[in-house]
């Protein structure tokens, strides 16, 4: 369950991020922002760890938001329904071969866009988002953030929320080449929250 509970916390992860940003218009936490995103680039990586370059401080914020959320916290309502709905779009894009041929490209595209000091700056995040855009918003069920009217209306956060669902959607897809199953979500909590304290400790 480890590998299942590293991916699905990769989830929790982007879901709460794009939550913090509808509703607060800013990244709690720049480490958790960059493992995320830099995990798009990971594609042929050669374990679960690996995906997020062996960074898992760097998913402290996901394992905390899976432990809250599967122990009822009211605070992540949202969340858990972002994370419900990524997990959906990424059975539905195992079968969209077009789509994952897409997303690829994009994502060498947007590696030209990168530089040394800011390998994630703004051109990049635009880039993601508009990957997202083109892909996994053409898809059911959507994604519908709730937040502040004023934070949704900003073209720069809107981005950053796209960028961060795409994440969330490579760590999807992870949870389910490692067995993840949604069902689990169900029957497996206690086994999810206790690898997630485990992890939080390494």
């Amino acid at each position: 369950m480890r590998d299942q509970t590293i991916a699905l916390a990769g989830v929790y992860q982007a879901a709460t991020m794009a939550h913090e940003l509808a509703n607060s218009g800013a990244i709690r936490d720049q480490k958790s922002w960059e493992a995320s995103l830099n995990s798009l680039y990971k594609l042929n990586a050669s374990s679960t760890e690996d995906v997020f370059d062996n960074n898992m401080p760097g998913l402290a914020l996901g394992y905390n938001s899976l432990i809250k959320s599967f122990n009822k916290d009211s605070y992540y309502i949202n969340v858990i329904k972002y994370t419900i709905t990524l997990l959906t779009l990424a059975g539905k894009l195992s079968n969209r071969p077009d789509m994952m041929d897409t997303i690829e490209k994009g994502l060498s595209d947007s590696r030209v866009l990168q530089n040394p000091d800011d390998p994630l700056n703004a051109a990049v995040v635009a880039k993601l988002a508009q990957i997202y855009s083109k892909t996994i918003s053409q898809m059911q069920p959507r994604v519908i953030v709730a937040g502040q009217p004023f934070h949704l209306k900003d073209q720069a956060i809107t981005e950053k929320i796209r960028a961060i669902l795409l994440a969330g959607i490579r760590s999807a897809v992870l949870w389910k080449q490692v067995g993840g199953r949604q069902l689990q979500l169900l029957f497996k909590r206690k086994i999810y929250i206790e690898e997630a304290k485990l992890l939080l400790t390494q």
